[in-house]
């Protein structure tokens, strides 16, 4: 059977596992077909690597599938033998902790040839791969994006600040790989991310159907391709396949992600990954379906490649929500309110993620002013199950989906 039959037999899910192992081979193997590894955040120019023939490797990544198999706090306690603290993030506890005890849920990772850090999703991502830079003996380059603040004037001296610094990524590239770098390349991977960009964005703004055909489950669970896949023809074929299966299998026979929706949620923050299902499954019970994050939506980028590549990469990079003021990330939340038509909101307080979770009460009260929808806040850790009071929880989420069937039958009598 040829492999593009064999690949109509599959569902989207089968395909990104695929794509997944692909993925990881070619990055194990990269040193003997004479490419480079290099590590990043989730959040970065990932462009100018894959244009050089740097395999992005993403700790973020391996540390999220450390913490859906609950090794999170075996980790955490190897990291803590060695003086670190529980209160660091439980992705670097992770990380970190496979570096001691060699333990990884996915057959670990290759080591690094570069570092690059961008501090637009979270400014103490840059001390973790300090850390590893450390222990491998190389240079991290860290990408420095200052708050995306509304005055236009600081936007253009921020802009060319963030510009110079990627043609010096540029730089210390050629100098790992001891190759030029070929700009006519990555003019067509920024095509190739462009593309998977838009595509992503399809797929997220089909939680506007009702009943919604997708939850933010299954936004999360998809959203992997176009972190570590972004900028090549993988990555854009594997979202036109997953949108046309939503339409054909859900949109057209008006099937949602949940029976009987009748609560179409907001959700703030990184999600609990170890309590992925359950919370899927506790909020079903009660009609409710989180649809959508400003979380989810950070890598639906919009690259104009009419541009210099390296400017259209500095404008996206750099107004990703987590680097953005306070009132502008409320309006790109109330932005989603309103494409989607949303009656309810869950916001965690995760405590390891300071820089995302800083503000959860500031925009909660913002979010509540706008929209006169009540919201739940909770807080836990999105990785360490040792901070997850179960009961606590599920209590809390009740009350909260009573308050708003009160609502509901109030704005039926009105």
């Amino acid at each position: 059977m040829s492999e593009e039959k064999q690949e109509k037999k599959m569902t989207a899910k089968e395909l990104s596992k695929k794509l997944t192992i692909e993925y990881l081979e070619s990055a194990r193997h990269a040193r003997e077909n004479g490419k480079f590894i290099g590590y990043t955040t989730a959040v970065s120019p990932v462009e100018l690597f894959v244009a050089h023939d740097i395999i992005p490797i993403y700790p973020e990544n391996h540390s999220v599938a450390a913490i859906t198999k609950r090794l999170t706090t075996k980790l955490s306690q190897a990291m803590e033998k060695e003086g670190y603290t529980t209160h660091l993030c439980a992705y670097a506890r992770s990380d970190l902790g496979y570096r001691i005890t060699g333990e990884s849920a996915m057959g670990g990772i290759p080591d690094p040839d570069f570092i690059l850090a961008c501090n637009a999703q979270c400014f103490t991502l840059t001390k973790w791969f300090e850390v590893l830079s450390r222990k491998y003996n190389i240079p991290v380059f860290v990408f420095d994006t200052p708050q995306w603040i509304r005055d236009e004037e600081t936007r253009k001296r921020i802009i060319k600040y963030c510009v110079m610094q990627l043609k010096e990524q540029i730089k210390a590239q050629e100098e790992v790989t001891g190759k030029k770098f070929d700009y006519d390349r990555l003019a067509e991977v920024m095509e190739y991310s462009r593309d998977a960009s838009h595509l992503y964005r399809q797929f997220l703004d089909l939680a506007a159907y009702k009943p919604s055909p997708i939850s933010i489950f299954d936004a999360l669970i998809h959203m992997a391709i176009t972190v570590y896949l972004r900028g090549t023809p993988q990555a854009v074929h594997y979202y036109r396949y997953l949108i046309d299966e939503i339409m054909e299998e859900k949109v057209k026979k008006g099937k949602g992600a949940i029976e009987n929706e009748r609560f179409r949620l907001y959700w703030e923050n990184l999600p609990v990954w170890f309590k992925f299902r359950n919370h899927f499954n506790l909020l079903a019970q009660y009609g409710g379906n989180i649809l959508t994050s400003l979380y989810v939506h950070a890598w639906s980028y919009d690259f104009d490649t009419s541009k210099d590549p390296l400017l259209t990469l500095a404008e996206n990079y750099v107004s990703v929500f987590s680097n953005v003021t306070l009132e502008e990330r409320a309006d790109m939340a109330l932005d989603l309110f309103k494409r989607y038509d949303l009656n309810g909101s869950i916001m965690f307080l995760n405590r390891s993620c300071k820089a995302v979770s800083f503000s959860v009460h500031e925009l909660r009260d913002m979010l509540t002013e706008k929209t006169g929808i009540p919201a739940l806040v909770f807080e836990s850790d999105m990785g360490d199950p040792r901070f997850y009071a179960e009961a606590q929880v599920k209590n809390r989420i009740q009350a909260y989906f009573e308050t708003l069937e009160a609502r509901e039958e109030a704005k039926e009598l009105a």
